[in-house]
Parts: C-alpha cells; sequence; structure tokens
C-alpha cells in the first residue's frame, strides 16, 4: 500500500513540476514575442514623433516669412433723406472698407 501511495505521490510531483515548466514557456514565449512587438511599435512612434516635429518647425518656418501688408480702400456713398419720409433727416455719408 504504501507503495501504491509512494507512486502516486511522487506521479502527482512529476506531473505539478511539468505543469509549471510548461506554463513558465508559456507564459515566457508570447512575452518575449510580445515585447519584441512593443520594441517595434516604439521605434516606429519615436520615428513618427521625429518626422512631426520636423514638419512642426518647416511649417513655422513658413509662417514668420514677411506678407504682404493687405491694401484697405474706402469707397464712400452719399445718403439723401427720402423726401417722402414723415421725419426730416440730413444727408451723411457711409464709407465701406474694402480688403484686397
Amino acid at each position: 500500500m504504501k507503495t501504491i501511495l509512494r507512486f502516486f505521490a511522487s506521479r502527482e510531483k512529476r506531473a505539478l513540476r511539468v505543469l509549471l515548466a510548461s506554463c513558465a514557456v508559456i507564459t515566457c514565449l508570447p512575452a518575449c514575442a510580445t515585447r519584441s512587438q512593443f520594441q517595434k511599435g516604439y521605434e516606429r512612434g519615436a520615428s513618427d514623433t521625429v518626422k512631426r516635429q520636423y514638419w512642426i518647425l518647416q511649417d513655422m518656418q513658413k509662417r514668420s516669412e514677411p506678407k504682404p501688408e493687405p491694401r484697405v480702400s474706402l469707397y464712400r456713398v452719399p445718403i439723401s433723406p427720402d423726401p417722402a419720409s414723415t421725419v426730416k433727416t440730413v444727408p451723411y455719408e457711409i464709407a465701406i472698407p474694402v480688403v484686397q
């Protein structure tokens, strides 16, 4: 009876060791693959950040170039009073700004 118990006890220990070893291998393999994928993604992201920074600087330099001043013209329109109205007003002028 003792030998049978020892056989099962050692068999259970052996099965437990195999199970733990296989779990360690299973958890290590995807973690290693995930790490390399993470590293690739990190490098691509860093590369993208450098490109974005480059284009931000290019846009800033384009904006700093002097632009020509806009030309503003004023067009004056005289407004005469309406002779048919009951309220008497004086003639006046409206200035309309036009930006070119």
